[in-house]
């Protein structure tokens, strides 16, 4: 098993959230269509989310990001209860092929200023 953690200031990503091109760059439309409307708290801290979630994906690949892969490779979409979930394209998708990863399960937690996420696979083939 693998897993990976992060941890983000919603405050400091907040310019992140806020900045049209960035927010292109960074995120796929189906997560902000997800994060609600640009400038409410929310958004920025459901972003936040997202990116974090992103950070800890990376890790779990043992890469970083311009390592292999692109931010929109990792799509972090919510279900209808709200749980994270993850889906990787591209080049993230590639890496946790090489690493014979199975489906990666994800949490994230807010509190105050923070959101930390984790994520977790097991390689294919082990128990």
């Amino acid at each position: 098993m693998k897993i990976a953690v992060d941890l983000l200031s919603v405050s400091r990503f907040s310019r992140v959230a806020e900045h049209r091109r960035y927010r292109g760059l960074v995120f796929t439309e189906g997560e902000l269509a997800q994060a609600g409307e640009p400038g409410t708290a929310r958004h920025a801290e459901r972003l936040a989310g997202r990116f974090c979630v992103k950070e800890a994906v990376c890790k779990l690949l043992g890469r970083g990001f311009g390592q292999g892969l692109r931010w929109r490779d990792i799509e972090v979409i919510a279900d209808e209860w709200g749980a994270p979930a993850v889906t990787l394209h591209g080049g993230a998708e590639r890496l946790a092929d090489a690493a014979r990863l199975g489906d990666i399960a994800v949490s994230i937690t807010h509190q105050v200023d923070l959101v930390v996420a984790v994520a977790a696979a097991v390689r294919k083939g082990t128990s």
